[in-house]
């Protein structure tokens, strides 16, 4: 999209500038600028993006999207709307029309990240394939993400996040996907929608915009997937354990560090595939993601091939050695669900010692919030041999799991939380951190790496 574009698609004014310059990518934090960016000058509830326009462009930004009047320099160009959010809005409803390609979207309680990631690298024969980057799956992330979407992009999967009723639909009408895949229902945002039902009703948002032709992938064995199923004209593909599920997990097998191995079977054949990632989520994601490939065209064979190279990212589930300690970095949120997998996990892994749960708080679980953290401490004491637990909820959390049968204990804060951990884990043992993103604890698991690199 150039800039005169974008003051079109925006319903705005090109103030100053090269018309004809081409947007290769646009970001809304002034410190993530690189050489050529568009920074739009997001107002929202802490800081206003108008502040760092200045910033962005001595960082090498070269142009900015506003809503009122700001001081540039040079030759950038600035283009000018009445609101950013929906100038953005009406950018990426163009950049999405105007694209040739495939389009995939997959959103669930857990999982949609990984899934996004094991799902790109299973359309990777089709060639070259676009995903959304980190968390840009909301209505503010999804449209900057559209602006490094090129037209030989051969297929594009986009993670859709959800704050609250509405906005999947949303962000589907706009992006028009042909596949869409729901990973797992769960009891995240609770505070928002109040009920298992509403989340439901809001993760079928997807569903209800796939056009007839398309295809919707579900698991089979989520307890919800026949209400799901109803929500979808276009036609459904089930993965899952049992012999309804037209793409069948038929076994697994953890290679440590290294991932799993995993036996699907689809129409009659069956074909093993290596995962980098680890845990039997991680399995569940790995299948949907080549049934989603499948619904694209890809053959079977082909995309079980392709999962071998999909990697972790940061936060989400990612196992890696060091000082002799197996840490099971899960920092980038929390809900009862992912927990259970996380769990799971820090149980199944080979370990020559202790099992350590460093647990935080869970965001977004309305009313139920005391009683599940209850029950993260119970769950807790019966797949680790220590549990440290922090933030609000850390002495529920601790007491539970010492009433479960386990040894536990509250700490303060990361630096209280660093001290335990320097006492107590030992080579050979394995660690999980585990925790909404707003707790911070990533900075636990890069503290920890310094200390003992």
């Amino acid at each position: 999209m150039t800039a005169q574009e974008l003051a079109q698609a925006a319903r705005g004014q090109l103030l100053q500038g090269d018309p004809e310059w081409e947007i290769p990518r646009a970001v809304a934090d002034s410190r993530e600028i690189q050489p050529g960016d568009l920074f739009t000058a997001i107002e929202g509830e802490r800081t206003d993006g108008h502040l760092f326009v200045g910033q962005a462009l001595a960082a090498g930004a070269r142009g900015a999207l506003v809503d009122h009047d700001v001081e540039v320099a040079g030759d950038a160009a600035v283009v000018r709307v009445e609101d950013v959010r929906r100038g953005l809005l009406a950018a990426a409803r163009k950049m999405a029309a105007d694209y040739p390609g495939l389009v995939c979207a997959v959103t669930g309680s857990v999982g949609k990240t990984t899934t996004k990631e094991l799902w790109a690298s299973c359309l990777s024969p089709l060639g070259d394939v676009f995903r959304n980057p980190g968390n840009y799956n909301s209505d503010i992330g999804m449209p900057l993400a559209l602006f490094s979407l090129r037209e030989d992009h051969r297929a594009a999967v986009f993670e859709l996040g959800m704050r609250g009723k509405g906005e999947i639909r949303r962000l589907a009408r706009i992006l028009r996907p042909k596949v869409g895949i729901i990973t797992l229902i769960g009891i995240s945002h609770l505070s928002e929608l109040g009920s298992v039902d509403a989340i439901v009703r809001a993760k079928s948002e997807l569903l209800s915009e796939l056009p007839t032709d398309g295809t919707a992938v579900l698991n089979a064995d989520d307890p919800y997937m026949p209400q799901l199923r109803l929500c979808a004209p276009a036609n459904v593909l089930l993965v899952g354990h049992g012999p309804d599920a037209d793409l069948r997990i038929l076994g697994t097998q953890g290679q440590g560090l290294a991932g799993t191995r995993i036996l699907l079977g689809y129409a009659g054949r069956t074909c093993a595939g290596e995962v980098a990632f680890v845990g039997e989520g991680a399995v569940l994601d790995a299948s949907l993601s080549v049934a989603g490939a499948i619904a694209a065209g890809v053959r079977f064979e082909d995309a079980v091939a392709a999962l071998s190279s999909a990697r972790p990212q940061k936060g989400r589930l990612r196992a890696f050695a060091v000082a002799g300690l197996t840490v099971v970095d899960d920092t980038y949120n929390a809900s009862p669900q992912s927990l259970q997998v996380a769990l799971a996990l820090l149980r199944d892994l080979p370990s020559d010692g202790r099992r350590i749960a460093v647990l935080g708080d869970m965001r977004e679980l309305g009313d139920a919030e005391l009683d599940l953290h209850r029950e993260m401490g119970r769950d807790a004491a019966h797949c680790a041999d220590l549990v440290l637990a922090l933030g609000q909820f850390g002495q529920e959390v601790a007491q539970a799991a010492r009433s479960a049968g386990g040894q536990a204990m509250a700490v303060a804060d990361l630096d209280d939380l660093l001290a335990a951990l320097r006492r107590e884990a030992r080579p050979g043992d394995v660690v999980l951190f585990k925790a909404s993103r707003s707790v911070g604890l990533e900075r636990a698991v890069e503290r920890l790496q310094e200390a003992l690199q």
